[in-house]
């Protein structure tokens, strides 16, 4: 590690220390309020069929969109985001293989295991990375980019005060004016060179970012087939092969909370813009008014609002694995646990 990397990661352990001893919640602590929330729900869904009472389901309704919230800033600040989106593709296959298994071994009738949330949080990087696409294909000034799906060749401005750069110091040092005309019609070749290539990158970059976009749709494609036929009517081997399908295939068919998931690529979209916190909320309130309007509790999402309008821009604590490892833990718990009592 170099030693600007050094100061760097100093410089920003420092302004995170002070940040957390601002008024407010650090990413830990919302993803914590989440945690806890979510394992309330799950003790509901676990243990309904055994009289649990169904409000205990109500605090389950804010978790996704926590969740969704905490998601958009790791991305964002995340050093590797190809490393990040890895981590929860991962995670989402051990996931679908871990309901499948506890399903096939303990058999437990009062609930069926479609839990894994990993499956949203990754469909969501994928449509963030799609918008990191777009800013690097619209950003002014060229194609450098904020972030590693971004990343380009330099700009034909760039290129073209370089050139002119080479000129100036030729015409300055003697150069002769036939030379410095040709090097002048160098230039202005080189620069409508660099221009088509800012083009080109804009277009693969935009082209980049819609195939992204479509991609969780597309995907969903592929389950067509199978929902196609009938409950009973598919073979042994056509049931395995959609168990094998739903593991790793990343559709938003199969999304946990589908279409919802929305919310990560909008608030993500959000994240430089002004007042950021209020218009992420404006976001959240328009998704709840509309569950709202269809009759469902799931309105009460709003209720993330309160802890995301709190949230001081501080990491806290690191807690770089306990999701990914309490996640499926506590899911396997209950799930167990139910099953005996």
């Amino acid at each position: 590690m170099g030693k600007s990397n050094v100061i760097d990661n100093r410089t920003t352990g420092t302004i995170d220390k002070i940040r957390s001893r601002r008024l407010g919640l650090t990413t830990f602590d919302i993803k914590m309020i989440g945690v806890v929330l979510m394992v309330v729900d799950h003790v509901h869904q676990m243990f309904a069929s055994q009289g649990a009472p169904n409000w205990l389901d109500w605090f389950g309704r804010p978790v996704a969109t926590l969740f969704f919230f905490v998601s958009v800033i790791g991305f964002s600040h995340t050093h590797s985001k190809k490393a990040y989106m890895a981590r929860l593709y991962v995670c989402m296959v051990l996931m679908a293989i871990l309901d499948v298994v506890l399903q096939q071994v303990i058999n437990y009738d009062g609930a069926q295991l479609v839990n894994n949330i990993f499956r949203d949080l990754f469909i969501g990087t994928i449509f963030m990375a799609a918008i990191d696409c777009f800013e690097a294909a619209f950003k002014k000034h060229g194609n450098k980019a904020s972030s590693g799906f971004g990343a380009g060749v330099r700009g034909g401005d760039e290129r073209a005060d370089a050139v002119h750069g080479v000129i100036g110091r030729n015409a300055v040092a003697g150069t002769s004016v036939n030379n410095v005309t040709a090097s002048g019609r160098a230039a202005m070749s080189a620069s409508r060179h660099a221009g088509t290539v800012t083009r080109g990158f804009r277009v693969k970059k935009t082209f980049e970012g819609l195939l992204l976009l479509a991609l969780p749709f597309l995907l969903s494609l592929a389950l067509l087939p199978f929902m196609a036929q009938g409950d009973g009517t598919q073979s042994p081997v056509m049931i395995w092969v959609l168990r094998v399908l739903t593991a790793v295939d990343p559709a938003i068919l199969l999304a946990e909370n589908t279409v919802m998931v929305l919310l990560i690529p909008v608030m993500y979209a959000l994240r430089n813009v002004k007042h950021s916190a209020v218009w992420r909320s404006v976001a959240i309130a328009v998704v709840a008014a509309c569950y709202a309007f269809a009759g469902q509790t799931q309105w009460m999402m709003i209720f993330a609002i309160i802890p995301i309008l709190l949230y001081n821009g501080a990491k806290g604590r690191g807690d770089k694995y306990f999701f990914y490892i309490f996640y499926p833990a506590h899911i396997a718990a209950l799930y167990i646990l139910a099953s005996v009592i």
